[in-house]
C-alpha cells in the first residue's frame, strides 16, 4: 500500500489500525522525541503523517524483526543488553545521521536495530561458538572475537538475513560493511553505521568501555562529523533508550 499511490492516508490507517500491537507502537512512536512533533499525535491517521511513509516502512520491519528475534532467542543470552545495544546503535546512527543532513534518516534507526540480529541466530545454532565470541574484558572487541573464531562478523551474517528476506539494498549494504573501516572511511553511510555500533556496544556494555575510545576519530573526519556531533548522539540516546525499550520490547523495560 505505501507503494500504491492510489493509497492515501486514511486506507493506510485503516489497515495499520487492524493490528493493536503495530497500532500502539506507531502512536508511540509518533508522540516519542525522534519525531518531536509539536502537539499530540491522537489518531493512526495523524501518525502516518507524521511519520511519513519510510518511517512507518521502518516501524513495520522491527515489528517483523522483533517476532524474527522471540523466535530465535535462547537462554544463553542476555536479551536485555542485545536490545539495549541494537537500540543505542539505532538511535546514535539516526542522530548522526540527522546531523549530517543524511536523506532518509530514519532509515539509520531501522539499521541500527537489525545490525546484530545475527547474534540472536548464532547463538541458536552454535552456541559454543557464541560464547567464544563474548568478551572478558576491556580490551577485546566482539567483532574482532566474531572474525576470528566464526570467519564472519555478526553484522555481515545480519546482513545475509536481510538479503534473504528480500529487503531493499540499501538496508542490508550499509550493514554488511560496518565493520570495514577502509568502506566507512569512503562512504557517509558506512561511516554512521560504522561508528554508531561501535558506540551502541560501549553504551549497552558493563566492561567500562568509553564510546569515545571505541570509534575511529579518522571515519568521523572524513565523514564530515567530529566529537560534537558524538557527543550529542551519546547523550541523546542515553534520554531515550529506556523509552524505545518500552516501545520495542515492554518485557524487558
Amino acid at each position: 500500500m505505501l507503494d500504491d499511490h492510489s493509497s492515501d492516508v486514511e486506507d493506510i490507517g485503516n489497515l495499520v489500525s487492524m493490528d493493536p500491537s503495530l497500532s500502539s507502537k506507531m502512536l508511540k512512536l509518533a508522540n516519542s522525541p525522534l519525531f518531536r512533533f509539536r502537539s499530540q499525535v491522537d489518531s493512526i491517521a495523524k501518525a502516518v503523517n507524521v511519520l511519513g511513509g519510510e518511517a512507518l516502512y521502518n516501524l513495520i520491519m522491527a515489528e517483523t524483526a522483533k517476532d524474527a528475534f522471540q523466535h530465535f532467542s535462547a537462554d544463553s543470552i542476555d536479551l536485555k543488553r542485545f536490545w539495549m545495544q541494537s537500540i543505542y546503535c539505532g538511535l546514535v546512527a539516526k542522530h548522526l545521521a540527522k546531523l549530517s543532513r543524511v536523506r532518509g534518516s530514519e532509515r539509520f534507526f531501522l539499521l541500527g536495530l537489525l545490525h546484530n540480529l545475527a547474534e540472536l541466530v548464532i547463538t541458536k545454532q552454535m552456541p559454543a561458538e557464541a560464547a567464544k565470541c563474548l568478551p572478558d574484558g576491556e580490551s577485546a572487541l566482539p567483532w574482532s572475537l566474531q572474525q576470528k573464531i566464526l570467519g564472519f562478523t555478526y553484522a555481515q551474517c545480519s546482513a545475509a538475513i536481510l538479503e534473504q528476506w528480500h529487503l531493499p539494498m540499501q538496508l542490508y549494504v550499509p550493514i554488511d560493511n560496518l565493520h570495514d573501516e577502509d568502506k566507512a572511511l569512503q562512504n557517509k553511510e558506512v561511516a554512521i553505521m560504522y561508528t554508531a555500533a561501535r558506540v551502541g556496544y560501549a553504551l549497552a556494555s558493563d566492561k567500562g568501555v568509553s564510546p569515545e575510545d571505541c570509534v575511529n576519530h579518522l571515519v568521523l573526519k572524513e565523514a564530515g562529523m567530529d566529537l560534537d556531533y558524538l557527543r550529542d548522539a551519546v547523550i541523546f540516546s542515553k534520554q531515550e533508550a529506556s523509552k524505545m525499550l518500552m516501545i520495542f520490547n515492554p518485557s524487558l523495560s
